[in-house]
C-alpha cells in the first residue's frame, strides 16, 4: 500500500514545473544552436572548401605552366655563345611546382575530412536522437504529469473532510444536550 504524499507546497511543484519547462527550452536551444554550428562546418567542408581549394590548384598549375615558358625562353635567348643560366626562372618554376603539389595535397585533405565528418555528423545524429526524443516526448509528459498532481492537490486541498457531527446520527442532538448540561456526552445515549 503506497504512503501518503506529504505534500507541503503546491508552489515548490509549480516551481519544479515551470524550471523544467526552462529547461526544456535551454537544452533544445542549444541542442539546435549545436546542431546548426555543425551544419555550417559541414557546409564549409563539402562547398566551400572544395571550390577554393580547386580554384587554387588551377592557378597553381596554371603558374607552373607559365613558369616552364618563362625558363624555355631564357634558355632560348642566348647573349652569346655561353648557355645562359636562367637561375630566377628555374627558382620560380621551383616555387609553382611546390605550390602546385600543396594545392593538390590539400585537395587531398579535404576529401579525407569531409568522409570524416560524413561519419562524425552521422554518429552525432544516432547519439543526440535519444536526448531529442527525450526532449520532445518525455519532458512534455513529464510537464503535463506534474501539472496533474498540481490539480489533484488543489482538489484534496479543496474537499474537506466531513465533521464528526453530521457523519455520526444523533451526534447534533448529544453535542448539544452536553452544551447545556456541562457533563460529557456518554457514548451509549
Amino acid at each position: 500500500m503506497s504512503e501518503s504524499a506529504n505534500v507541503h507546497s503546491v508552489e515548490a511543484i509549480e516551481r519544479f514545473r515551470a524550471a523544467l519547462a526552462q529547461f526544456e527550452k535551454r537544452m533544445q536551444g542549444a541542442l539546435d544552436t549545436l546542431t546548426a554550428e555543425l551544419q555550417r562546418a559541414n557546409n564549409w567542408l563539402e562547398q566551400d572548401c572544395p571550390h577554393f581549394w580547386k580554384e587554387q590548384e588551377k592557378l597553381a598549375a596554371d603558374a607552373v605552366h607559365q613558369a616552364k615558358l618563362d625558363v624555355e625562353r631564357c634558355l632560348i635567348l642566348a647573349v652569346t655563345d655561353e648557355r645562359p643560366a636562367c637561375r630566377e626562372e628555374r627558382a620560380a618554376l621551383a616555387v609553382a611546382k611546390n605550390r602546385l603539389t600543396y594545392c593538390h595535397d590539400k585537395k587531398g585533405l579535404v576529401k579525407h575530412w569531409r568522409g570524416v565528418m560524413n561519419h562524425e555528423m552521422f554518429e552525432y545524429s544516432g547519439r543526440i536522437g535519444h536526448l531529442q526524443r527525450i526532449l520532445e516526448t518525455e519532458l512534455p509528459a513529464a510537464r503535463a504529469k506534474l501539472q496533474l498532481i498540481v490539480r489533484r492537490v488543489e482538489g484534496y486541498q479543496i474537499e474537506r473532510p466531513p465533521d464528526y457531527q453530521e457523519a455520526v446520527p444523533g451526534a447534533t442532538r448529544i453535542a448539544r444536550d452536553s452544551e447545556s448540561s456541562g457533563a460529557a456526552p456518554s457514548p451509549e445515549s
